[in-house]
């Protein structure tokens, strides 16, 4: 079987090359050298050794190593002091300052520098946009293989916390009508990922005898939607249009892939160019091209306008089936994949992105019973009050908010906290966490903190959580305060 060529551009947008495909296909094609992340005035540089991530850099002073460990309990903010005066004083690194003064030993700055390169990419899976630059010059030297990070599990916790199911059904929108099985390669990738329970359900569903939509509704966890994502995009699922229960051989297996990473200068003046053969492509379809067009700046012209039903062409009396029909239909036209080829202009591009999340989105409420429902009701009664379309999206972002304050990242934990308590403000517990992350990021906001405290407190006298973590605040502010920290 002859091999599938992906290209990868050695600098380009996030927004055009998602970064969980582009580590992927690093991954993939073996890649060694530096790969720059940038967005507004953060820089990052992380160092691939055969396409696995092995050293990070950051400009942020939050990601700094005496920071992730004070934000973890593990350091002392005195023991942080001590350490960066010696820093300054020798000129020696962080790492060092730390053993020099026993507060690491060598195990524990080892696994500490390998959370940090894991924190400091996790994070860039929540940037909404920036830019990439590879530079193969850079490949790092072999003393820096114990660091490696498994790419695979890397992603699957990255789209588990920033990515909503919208987005990576989206992505997987051009096969669900197909039966999945497994491809050659699916054993070797399902181990080198996060198997819980709901990971196992999936992995599964992936038998051969039943559609791959079928196969998305048994995920019922983020990491579950995020390993079935993985496992298409490295081309360990084998799609066929009948059941294919025998496993692969019946099934149309993923050719071989192989990666080229293509260098973006631009050709001599002198030179002359090669013929183009994109815009023949157009020229032969202009008149479906141009009402394609038409049509995708239409509906991201009235998006804000147009209600579920609208963008997938339904009525309100449609039944189930028929919506999930609409949507598929809608994500074959709008899918970024679909469009590729199809050389569109940068921004007609963004603008079909737009379409197709709004799509998705609504695909995901009016494709529930239940959320069907309450969007029903919203329309009749036109309603202003919060519906339960908006009070699950805060509640996701309070999820995704936990796991990162789990994980000691306080300053990434507040992207997702501050527009949940925008969303529902007379929650609790959202007030309660957003002021714990405020006092417990680098640098401190215990004022601002006390601010979301106290809200917690008068929304719920008896919540013992955050009446514990006012009286810290409190306490670290020289104000205590009995009340809040009675037992």
């Amino acid at each position: 079987m002859s091999a599938a060529m992906v290209s990868i551009p050695e600098q380009g947008r996030l927004d055009e090359v998602p970064l969980p495909r582009l580590l992927l296909d690093l991954h993939r094609a073996g890649y060694g050298g530096a790969l720059t992340l940038s967005r507004n005035r953060t820089g990052k540089r992380f160092l691939l050794q055969e396409g696995w991530p092995v050293f990070a850099e950051s400009n942020l002073a939050s990601e700094s190593l005496g920071v992730q460990l004070m934000d973890a309990g593990r350091l002392h903010r005195s023991d942080f002091n001590r350490a960066t005066a010696l820093m300054e004083s020798s000129g020696c690194q962080e790492g060092a300052a730390l053993l020099e003064l026993g507060l690491l030993t060598p195990k524990e700055l080892f696994v500490a520098l390998k959370d940090q390169l894991r924190i400091r990419l996790l994070e860039c899976f929540g940037w909404p946009h920036g830019e990439f630059i590879l530079d193969p010059s850079g490949a790092p030297g072999t003393d820096a293989q114990p660091f490696r990070l498994d790419p695979l599990a890397l992603v699957q916790s990255g789209l588990g916390t920033h990515w909503s199911g919208e987005r990576m059904l989206g992505d997987l929108a051009l096969h669900m009508e197909r039966f999945a099985g497994p491809a050659k390669g699916f054993a070797g990738a399902t181990a080198r990922l996060s198997c819980d329970e709901a990971v196992q359900d999936v992995l599964a569903a992936l038998d051969g005898s039943r559609t791959l939509w079928k196969a998305t509704q048994t995920a019922r966890s983020p990491l579950a939607l995020a390993a079935l994502w993985i496992l298409d995009a490295v081309g360990a699922i084998a799609y066929a249009d009948a059941p294919h229960p025998s496993g692969v051989a019946d099934a149309e297996t993923p050719a071989r892939v192989e990666v080229q990473i293509r260098s973006e200068q631009p050709a001599p003046a002198a030179a002359v160019p090669a013929p183009e053969r994109r815009p023949a492509v157009r020229e032969a379809n202009a008149p479906e091209l141009d009402a394609l067009c038409a049509e995708i700046a239409d509906k991201h012209e009235r998006l804000d306008e147009l209600d579920h039903y609208d963008l997938l062409g339904m009525t309100r009396d449609a039944a189930g089936a028929e919506i999930r029909k609409a949507y598929l239909q809608a994500a074959k036209t709008y899918h970024p994949d679909a469009l590729a080829r199809l050389n569109l202009e940068s921004e007609l591009r963004k603008q079909a992105n737009r379409v197709f999340a709004a799509i998705g989105k609504a695909h995901t409420v009016l494709g529930n019973v239940y959320g069907r429902r309450e969007y029903d009701a919203t329309l009749d009664t036109n309603s202003t009050d919060l519906d339960a379309e908006r009070l699950g999206q805060a509640e996701t972002l309070y999820r995704k908010a936990e796991i990162l304050m789990q994980q000691g990242n306080f300053r990434g934990a507040l992207e997702f906290l501050t527009p949940a308590v925008e969303i529902w403000p007379d929650e609790c517990s959202y007030q309660s966490a957003c002021g714990w992350a405020l006092y417990k990021k680098m640098p401190s906001e215990p004022q601002a903190a006390r601010a979301y405290l106290e809200r917690a407190q008068r929304l719920d006298p008896e919540d013992a959580t955050a009446r514990f973590r006012l009286g810290v605040v409190l306490r670290d502010l020289g104000e205590p305060d009995t009340d809040s920290t009675r037992a």
